[in-house]
């Protein structure tokens, strides 16, 4: 897995991320822009400018698969990030996990979603 370390200029730029009105989360998919390019495009600029050497999706990937190994269920976390289907969530993340974790992520649709 890798670790994903933020100088501030990288925090200033996920704070100017602008809130969905169609989601509280930050990884919001739809929007009245399409999709979370502003920030993305945002994140791109400054690598290139600092050779930071992340993408913003790979902070989204960090997101997912750290929640999953929390115990929250694939449901949840497929909701947070906007997959439409559950079964894309498990594809690009349950690789990631033990067993046991697959299971506990897989067990119950609301599992940790309140």
């Amino acid at each position: 897995m890798r670790v994903v370390l933020l100088r501030q200029a990288a925090i200033d730029i996920l704070l100017r991320i602008p809130s969905s009105n169609s989601s509280p989360y930050l990884f919001w998919n739809r929007s009245d822009h399409g999709y979370y390019k502003d920030a993305s495009n945002l994140f791109w600029e400054y690598g290139q400018e600092t050779g930071f050497g992340s993408r913003l999706h790979d902070i989204r990937h960090k997101f997912a698969i750290e929640r999953l190994q929390q115990g929250w269920s694939i449901y949840r976390v497929s909701r947070y990030i906007g997959h439409v289907s559950v079964k894309t969530t498990e594809r690009y993340y349950f690789r990631y996990l033990t067993q046991e974790e697959q299971d506990a992520a897989s067990y119950d649709g609301d599992n940790g979603f309140r």
